[in-house]
């Protein structure tokens, strides 16, 4: 045989294992995401276990909120990253001119948390925490005066949006799974 017969069947060779490799670890992330997503428990956030503080004199706004979740999966979770967003739902009081009263979204609230890794079966126990300086609001907006307390009740209706993504299967796949106005309550 010629030399160059022999490299392109080494090459030939080379390539089908290579697609093959590809489509397997494909086929187990598939599987494994299917596995994790479906057995109950191996996700879990228990709001009750939160701890909630919306102290508003002196300043001092914080939470945090513990959550797991079991890698019943064939391959590491590599790069586990939390977005929360909050927002508030209210009547603005004169806006956008005076007489009339808009009912405006604002967003209070946006942090992303990097957890690491996950090894396969093992669970990783976790807490979200949101500090004062996470929060943002307006630099004119006035709590008293800008929030038409004659609605509702409630006068103010808490969202919030969350968002986890991973990476899975040695990097080849990357899961972002979101969950969108989710209400949290109302104040007063």
């Amino acid at each position: 045989m010629r030399a160059s017969r022999v490299f392109k069947l080494v090459f030939k060779i080379f390539i089908s294992l290579l697609t093959l490799s590809v489509t397997v670890v494909s086929i187990l992330g598939g599987l494994s995401a299917f596995m994790i997503l479906t057995t109950p428990g191996n996700i879990g956030i228990n709001p009750s276990d939160a701890d909630f503080n919306f102290n508003p004199s002196p300043l001092n706004i914080n939470f945090t909120l513990p959550f797991n979740l079991t890698n019943a999966g064939y391959f590491d979770l590599e790069n586990l990253k939390l977005e929360i967003e909050l927002a508030m739902n209210y009547s603005h009081v004169d806006y956008p001119v005076p007489g009339v009263n808009e009912t405006r979204v604002l967003k209070i609230f946006n942090k992303t948390q990097n957890f690491g890794n996950i090894p396969k079966g093992l669970t990783g126990n976790f807490n979200f925490t949101g500090l004062f300086s996470d929060f943002h609001f307006p630099p004119l907006f006035n709590f008293t005066t800008d929030i038409d307390w004659h609605r509702g009740p409630p006068a103010i209706i808490f969202t919030a949006n969350f968002t986890i993504s991973l990476d899975y299967s040695l990097g080849l796949h990357s899961v972002t799974i979101g969950f969108v106005d989710i209400p949290l309550g109302g104040f007063p």
